[in-house]
């Protein structure tokens, strides 16, 4: 069974009782702009950790193909995703 609505509103709907004030759409922003060189360092970093994995995989590391070489490449891959999570 359905609930019964309602009928009786105290307001006019999309009206506002007085003294109330409108809230802000969006939170105010803490902090400034991450320098331009930031997302620079976050692509470098990304890029420099896949490079890593591929030449593991391709033996161009020397003792590869071992696990401390994709270890290595992951550890910068998840530096960069750590960074892009500081970015503004």
């Amino acid at each position: 069974m359905a609930r019964p609505r309602k009928t009786s509103r105290i307001t006019p709907k999309g009206t506002r009782p007085q003294g109330s004030q409108i809230a802000p759409t969006s939170a105010p922003r803490h902090g400034s702009q991450s320098a331009s060189w930031f997302g620079w360092l976050i692509l470098t970093l990304l890029s420099i950790g896949t490079a890593v994995i591929v030449s593991n995989y391709m033996s161009w590391l020397p003792g590869s193909p071992t696990s401390a070489w994709i270890a290595v490449g992951l550890a910068i891959v998840l530096a960069s995703i750590l960074l892009a999570t500081r970015w503004r």
